[in-house]
C-alpha cells in the first residue's frame, strides 16, 4: 500500500489532499458541506479528465462526454449510498491518461483492422473499453483481489504521479499552445490562461483548505463571460444550457461488424484494455474504500454492494463516460466536515445533477481548463521522489530503500514518457514485484539472537540459572520473515547454516513467515540433516497458528520438534542445555529439597526442621496448582515435574505467560506480601511440591528466628538473580539492536 502523506503542498492524485482531523461536524448541514467539499475538489479534476480523453476523439464532442460524466457520478452516488462504507466517487488521472493511451493505440491500429478512422468508431471502442472495464471490476471483487492491492509498492504510484504530472504538463502545454495560434486574438487565451494559474497557485499555497482549481476555473469563467459580452468569445467547452446527448448515442457500433474488419485483434485489444483499465478502477476504489476505513472502522464493502459498484463502473464505460472510481481525495475532502454516511453521497449526487442542470459547465473556457489541468500537473508531482533524486545528484548518502525506490519511480516516470501509460502500469507493477521479491529474498532471516539476549519466562532454580548465564550463547535463535520461496534459498541456506556455529540448541521462530514454498522446504530438509549431524535437535516454533506451515515441515520432516510459540521453544532448548551442562538430577526428593535455594546457607538441623515443616503434595497432569485470586498463605518448591502460568480470560481461555520447573520457587512475592495470586500454576506433567504454609512459618519465626532469617535472605536472593537476569537480557537486546 502506498504511503499516505497529509501536507497539502505535496498531493498527488494517489495521495489525499488532506487527513480528515477531530473537527468533524454531524448533522445534515455537516454532511451537505462535506458533500460541496468534496464536488469541489473533484469536478475541475474530471472535467479534465473528460478533455484528455476527447482530445484523441474529437473536441466537438465534449460536452457530450462531460455529460455522460456527470451522469456517471450522480448514478454511482444515488445507487452506493446505503453500503456499509461509502466513499465518494470521482474521475481521476489515473485512468484517464491510461484510456487516452489506449485510445491513441487503438486509432494507430484501425487501418492494419480494416476500420475506418471516424468519431463514431472511437467512440465504440470508447464504450466498449469501458464496459470491458466493469466486468473487470466485478470479478476482482468476485475473487477477492482486494487482499493484494495493498502488495503494490508506493513508489509505484510515486512513479505514476509523476508520469502523470509530465503527460499533463505535455499534452496542456500543446492545447494551450493550439488555442493560442487559433485564436482570432491573443488576449482572451492568455488573460484567462494567466489568471487561473495565479489563481490556483496561490489558492493552493495561502489557502489549501480551499479547492484552488475550482475556484480558479470560477475566475476563468467570469473572464470568459467578460470577454464574450465585450464581443471576443473565447472557445469553449460548450455551450449554455442542459446537453442531453450521450457519447454511446453517437458511437458507430455497425461499423465494427463490417466484413472486412478483423474482429479477433479488435475484441483482443478491448478485452486487454479493458481488463488493465478495471484493474486499474479497482485498485483505486478498493484503495478509497480501504482508507476510509482506517478512520472510522467500517470495514470496505462485500457481496452484492461491491456488485451494484461494478454495474455502475461498467453502465459508466458503456455511455462514454470517463472513468469513475472511488477517490481518496474527495473522500477525505469530505470527511474534514463530517464522517462519510449516506446523507453525504446521496447530496453529492444531487449536487452533481444541480451543476448539470445549471447549464453553466458549457460555458467554461478551454483556456481556463488548459491552465487548470497545468496547475494540477504541478500539484502532482511527488515531492519526496524529487527530493531523493536531488540527494543523489547532489551524491548526498541515500538509505538503500531510498535508491530502489528513486529506481522504481524513474523506471515508471521514464516508462510512460518514452513509451506511453499503459506501458508504464506494467513496468511499474512489475518492477514493484521485482523489488518486492528481491527484498524478501535478501532478507529471510530477519534476526540471529543467542541466548544471552532471548530467555524463555520459565521459572527456574538459582543454580539453573546461573547455568543458563554461563551457557546460554550456545543457545541460537533464528528469526524468520516475510515470503519465503525460491529466491530466498541461497541467503537462508547462509543465514541457517551461521545460526548453527557454536550452537548446542537451536530455535527456528516462523511466527512472522506468511507463505513457504516446495524449494524452501527442501532447503530445510537438508538443513536438519546438517544440523543432526551436528547433534544439535532445531527447534521450530510458532507454526501453531499457521496450520498449512505446520502440514507441511509434519509431511516433509515426520520427525521435526515443535513448541506452540516461542516461549516454549526457548523453555526447551534452555532444558536441552541444562541436560547437556548440568549435574545429573537427584533422584530422591530429600535430595531435591536439599539441593533447592531456598536451603542455601542452613545446617543440617535447620534444613532438617524446614523440610519437616514443608509437605509434600503430587498434582496429577492438568491439576490446578495455585489458582489466580487465591489468598497467597503457601509457598510451594517445585520439586519434580513442570507446570505452566496461565493467565485466566473472561472468554474462558487462558493465555500462557510462562513456565516453572524443578527447583523454582511459586508464590513467593503473594507470600510475602500477603496479597492475592495474580496467575494460575497448572501442573503440565505430573508435579511434586513441597509446601510451607502460613500457620507452620508463623510458628517457626517464634522458634526458629535464625532459619527465619536466612529463608527470608534466600527468597529476597531468588528475587534478585530473577531481576538481574531480566537486566542483563535487556542490556544483551539494546546492545545488539
Amino acid at each position: 500500500m502506498p504511503i499516505f502523506r497529509s501536507s497539502v503542498a505535496r498531493t498527488s492524485s494517489f495521495v489525499p489532499l488532506e487527513m480528515p482531523g477531530p473537527a468533524q461536524g454531524s448533522g445534515l448541514r455537516s454532511s451537505l458541506i462535506g458533500a460541496a467539499d468534496g464536488l469541489a475538489f473533484s469536478l475541475p479534476v474530471g472535467i479534465g479528465c473528460v478533455t484528455l480523453i476527447f482530445s484523441h476523439i474529437g473536441l466537438e464532442l465534449l460536452p457530450a462526454g462531460v455529460f455522460a460524466l456527470l451522469l456517471s457520478m450522480a448514478w454511482i452516488h444515488f445507487t452506493t449510498a446505503l453500503h456499509s462504507r461509502p466513499v465518494l466517487f470521482g474521475a481521476r488521472f489515473f485512468e484517464a491518461t491510461t484510456l487516452g493511451a489506449m485510445l491513441q493505440q487503438m486509432i494507430a491500429a484501425m487501418p492494419g483492422w480494416q476500420l475506418q478512422n471516424t468519431t463514431g468508431t472511437r467512440l465504440a471502442l470508447l464504450c466498449l473499453v469501458g464496459a470491458t472495464a466493469g466486468v473487470a471490476v466485478g470479478v476482482l471483487y468476485l475473487v477477492r483481489a482486494d487482499r493484494f492491492t495493498r502488495l503494490i509498492p508506493s513508489p509505484v504510484f510515486a512513479g505514476f504521479s509523476n508520469s502523470i504530472a509530465v503527460a499533463l504538463f505535455v499534452s496542456q502545454s500543446q492545447a494551450l499552445w493550439d488555442l493560442v495560434a487559433n485564436s482570432a486574438t491573443l488576449a482572451p487565451v492568455m488573460s484567462i490562461s494567466a489568471a487561473v494559474l495565479v489563481t490556483a497557485m496561490g489558492l493552493r499555497y495561502l489557502r489549501p483548505r480551499w479547492p484552488a482549481t475550482t475556484i480558479a476555473l470560477g475566475v476563468g469563467l467570469a473572464l470568459g463571460l467578460l470577454w464574450f459580452s465585450a464581443g471576443q468569445a473565447p472557445r469553449t467547452i460548450g455551450t449554455f444550457g442542459w446537453p442531453s446527448v450521450l457519447p454511446v448515442t453517437l458511437a458507430d457500433f455497425a461499423s465494427l461488424r463490417d466484413p472486412k474488419v478483423q474482429n479477433w485483434p479488435v475484441a483482443a485489444a478491448v478485452l486487454t484494455n479493458g481488463v488493465i483499465l478495471g484493474a486499474m478502477i479497482f485498485i483505486n476504489t478498493t484503495m478509497a474504500a480501504e482508507m476510509m476505513a482506517q478512520q472510522d472502522g467500517r470495514r470496505p464493502p462485500r457481496g452484492r454492494a461491491t456488485l451494484v459498484t461494478a454495474i455502475g463502473v461498467g453502465l459508466s464505460g458503456l455511455i462514454g463516460s470517463a472513468p469513475v472510481s472511488g477517490s481518496m481525495n474527495a473522500s477525505m475532502i469530505g470527511a474534514r466536515s463530517a464522517p462519510l454516511s449516506t446523507t453525504m453521497v446521496v447530496s453529492f449526487g444531487f449536487f452533481v445533477v444541480a451543476i448539470y442542470f445549471s447549464g453553466v459547465i458549457g460555458l467554461v473556457p478551454l483556456a481556463a481548463i488548459c491552465a487548470g489541468l497545468l496547475c494540477e500537473a504541478w500539484f502532482m508531482v511527488d515531492r519526496k521522489s524529487l527530493g531523493l533524486l536531488r540527494d543523489w545528484l547532489l551524491k548526498r548518502p541515500v538509505a538503500a530503500n531510498g535508491r530502489e525506490d528513486l529506481a522504481l519511480i524513474v523506471t515508471v516516470t521514464a516508462s510512460a514518457v518514452i513509451l506511453n501509460m499503459v506501458a508504464a502500469v506494467f513496468v511499474g507493477l512489475l518492477f514493484g514485484l521485482i523489488v518486492f521479491a528481491a527484498r524478501n529474498a535478501r532478507r529471510p532471516v530477519r534476526n540471529l539472537w543467542t541466548g544471552a539476549q532471548l530467555t524463555s519466562n520459565c521459572a527456574r532454580s538459582r543454580g539453573d540459572l546461573r547455568l543458563l548465564a554461563e551457557h546460554g550463547p550456545s543457545i541460537h535463535i533464528v528469526e524468520l520473515d516475510g515470503d519465503l520461496f525460491f529466491g530466498a534459498v541461497d541467503s537462508l541456506e547462509r543465514g541457517l547454516d551461521q545460526s548453527l556455529q557454536g550452537a548446542t540448541a537451536l530455535v527456528i521462530d516462523w511466527s512472522r513467515v506468511r507463505h513457504i514454498d516446495t524449494s524452501v522446504v527442501g532447503s530445510f530438509v537438508q538443513f536438519e540433516r546438517r544440523a543432526h549431524a551436528r547433534g544439535v535437535a532445531p527447534i521450530h516454533a510458532g507454526c501453531g497458528n499457521q496450520p498449512e506451515l505446520a502440514a507441511v515441515l509434519v509431511q516433509h520432516l515426520p520427525h521435526v520438534r515443535q513448541a506452540p510459540d516461542l516461549d516454549r521453544a526457548l523453555e526447551q532448548a534452555e532444558n536441552d542445555v541444562l541436560l547437556l551442562r548440568g549435574d545429573p538430577e537427584p533422584t530422591d526428593k530429600t535430595g531435591m529439597m536439599e539441593s533447592a535455594s531456598l536451603f542455601t546457607g542452613m545446617d543440617a538441623e535447620e534444613r532438617s526442621v524446614l523440610e519437616s515443616a514443608m509437605p509434600q503434595k503430587v498434582y496429577r497432569t492438568g491439576e490446578v496448582i495455585l489458582q489466580a485470586g487465591d489468598l497467597g498463605d503457601e509457598l510451594m518448591i517445585v520439586l519434580q515435574g513442570s507446570g505452566n502460568v496461565v493467565l485466566p480470560q473472561t472468554n474462558g481461555t487462558d493465555v500462557r505467560l510462562a513456565g516453572v520447573r524443578g527447583g523454582a520457587t511459586l508464590g513467593d512475592i503473594a507470600f510475602l506480601d500477603r496479597t492475592r495470586r495474580s496467575a494460575t500454576v497448572i501442573a503440565a506433567e505430573d508435579t511434586t511440591v513441597a509446601i510451607l504454609r502460613r500457620e507452620t512459618y508463623d510458628k517457626i519465626c517464634i522458634t526458629h528466628p535464625r532459619l527465619v532469617q536466612v529463608l527470608l535472605t534466600n527468597i529476597a536472593l531468588n528475587l534478585a538473580v530473577r531481576l538481574r537476569h531480566t537486566n542483563r537480557l535487556a542490556l544483551s537486546r539494546q546492545s545488539s539492536a
